[in-house]
């Protein structure tokens, strides 16, 4: 019988993160229930990587997961993999390759479009991977979401269809009601991890920032520094923003007015309608409302006084290089 293999393809903004925290620092664990998460990483970012570009083969690949597990002690019917850049490319057709060793399922998980819009533009802007989208505003990221091409869901899973067979696609919705316990929690019972006995608790990472800490950052050059220097400085920049706002009320991170947001969720109305039909077998996707009319929207926008921006923002940003240079001097 053939080892079952999950493919977790994301989507980002839906506890990706700390899914893969959780599923590294339970490793052990996991091996006692027959699952390996392998490589000893907690995202499997460069493996995907190599897998579509050619660098490495799928048989390889397999080869090496099947190895890998029948060393383990434990005996082990399945094996996961996790990266959410994988629900990003257009043709998975290469991790279909799969199928001929393992069982494989995937397993994706869907957030509202327009509550996971606004929650990337501010992931785009904390990390600046990509040039394209790290310094836009608002209006220009949304005009650009066409890009998003994975979050036209309907369309998306049906090219997974083609390749895997709906019967080996798990959907999760990531929504409070929908997610039995918590999003960590609903993907390993959707995959059949029910007893965690023994498992450490699930964390919680890659917190937002405030509006104005995200329009700070999306006037910084971030994307300009060498990897460690950048992390360096998107640190710096989380504990300015947790010395300002971290006892303070929780700021709105909505960013569309109600027009904007009603239009962009008819836009993808049909498709959601067809995935709730096909998948869940009733008519709406996702449950929870569309925020009141009166919730305020976020300010994306630094101070107004030069000596408040001076203060707050800039001198601590500066303090923070100074000190990374020091110590990097006394090493």
């Amino acid at each position: 019988m053939k080892r079952t293999l999950i493919l977790h393809i994301g989507a980002h903004r839906t506890a990706t993160s700390a899914l893969q925290e959780y599923l590294h620092a339970n490793s052990a664990q996991l091996l006692t229930k027959g699952y390996f998460y392998p490589f000893r990483v907690r995202r499997h970012l460069k493996l995907m990587n190599n897998l579509f570009s050619g660098k490495r083969a799928p048989a390889e690949v397999a080869q090496t997961l099947t190895e890998r597990a029948d060393k383990r002690t434990q005996r082990i019917h399945t094996v996961i993999l996790s990266d959410e850049d994988i629900c990003m490319r257009h043709d998975l057709g290469v991790l279909a390759a799969f199928r001929e060793w393992f069982d494989v399922k995937l397993v994706f998980t869907l957030r509202r479009q327009d509550s996971w819009l606004e929650s990337w533009f501010f992931q785009n802007i904390k990390w600046q991977w990509n040039k394209k989208l790290s310094h836009c505003t608002f209006d220009e990221f949304m005009a650009l979401r066409e890009d998003f091409h994975w979050i036209h869901y309907d369309r998306y899973l049906r090219h997974l269809e083609e390749l895997f067979g709906q019967e080996n696609i798990i959907l999760n919705v990531h929504e409070r009601d929908q997610m039995k316990g918590g999003p960590i929690e609903t993907f390993c019972d959707s995959i059949g991890l029910t007893d965690r006995s023994g498992f450490s608790a699930p964390g919680h990472i890659n917190e937002s920032y405030s509006p104005a800490m995200s329009e700070f950052m999306r006037c910084l050059p971030l994307d300009e520094a060498a990897p460690g220097y950048r992390g360096m400085l998107t640190a710096a920049c989380a504990r300015i923003d947790q010395a300002l706002n971290g006892g303070g009320r929780k700021q709105s991170e909505r960013l569309m007015p109600p027009a904007q947001r009603a239009a962009v969720m008819t836009e993808y109305a049909d498709g959601n309608r067809a995935v709730a039909q096909r998948y869940f077998g009733r008519e709406e996707l996702f449950f929870d409302p569309l925020p009141a009319a009166d919730i305020p929207l976020a300010r994306m926008e630094l101070p107004a006084d030069s000596y408040t921006l001076m203060r707050d923002l800039v001198t601590p940003l500066m303090q923070a290089v100074i000190a990374h240079q020091a110590a990097e001097k006394e090493q």
